[in-house]
């Protein structure tokens, strides 16, 4: 009796560990694309600043071909270097190396500013992210201000150029929540089962249309679409 309780705690331990990203494999496939295959050496930075200097001299100056993806820890919530079983990998979109302006509407851009969070022009805080970027992806056209569906669409994590890379971990954490939930939602809408039952047709249809495309972006100014590097 002891020996069965014994193997039954143990296989609970093993159970809590697997799903310690609380995220399937089709999930997290999502996040990354085959191209994004350049881990950014996060440890190397300490400010967004220097972060968005080295994306400016890989993929402008030196044009390097494949893009950056980072490693995010989901149980603590930070990015990290070094991959471990918490860690999944977050594919991320180089900065725009023209000047130019995006649709405003297929850009979700989410504002740090001090102790303040401002997203569409509106001030909020943290915790509101997912229902944000939930807009973004689930709207179809509903509210004019979000984009009609999840392809194509970008999220722009800006703040203070000497802010801090680790006052963004929350931020990440809360984006991927949001992006992970939209996820969800549409396997549930368009084809009445969750992720993990669709076919492979049916998941590679999904995959295409929620292609996870985020970037970094520092403002000195008050948010605007307009780059300015």
């Amino acid at each position: 009796m002891r020996f069965s309780l014994i193997l039954l705690l143990f296989a609970g331990l093993i159970l809590t560990s697997c799903s310690s990203k609380n995220m399937s494999e089709r999930e997290e496939n999502v996040f990354k694309q085959d191209y994004q295959n350049i881990l950014i050496p996060i440890d190397s930075f300490n400010t967004l600043g220097d972060l968005t200097d080295y994306l400016l001299e890989e993929y402008c100056e030196k044009k390097v071909q494949y893009w950056p993806y980072l490693l995010f820890d989901t149980k603590e919530n930070i990015m990290v270097s070094e991959p471990n079983r918490n860690t999944i990998k977050l594919g991320i979109e180089p900065p725009p190396c023209v000047q130019g302006i995006f649709d405003d509407k297929m850009v979700l851009e989410i504002v740090k500013d001090g102790y303040n969070t401002e997203i569409e022009r509106t001030i909020t805080e943290v915790d509101s992210i997912p229902s944000f970027v939930e807009k973004q992806m689930l709207s179809f056209g509903a509210d004019y201000n979000y984009a009609v569906g999840a392809y194509n669409n970008g999220i722009w994590l800006s703040s203070k150029r000497d802010d801090k890379l680790t006052n963004l971990n929350p931020y990440i954490a809360k984006i991927v929540e949001g992006y992970l939930s939209s996820l969800r939602k549409y396997s549930e809408m368009a084809y009445l089962k969750p992720l993990g039952e669709l076919t492979d047709e049916e998941y590679n249809e999904i995959a295409l249309e929620f292609n996870f495309r985020m970037s970094f972006k520092y403002t000195d100014k008050p948010p605007t679409l307009e780059l300015d590097y």
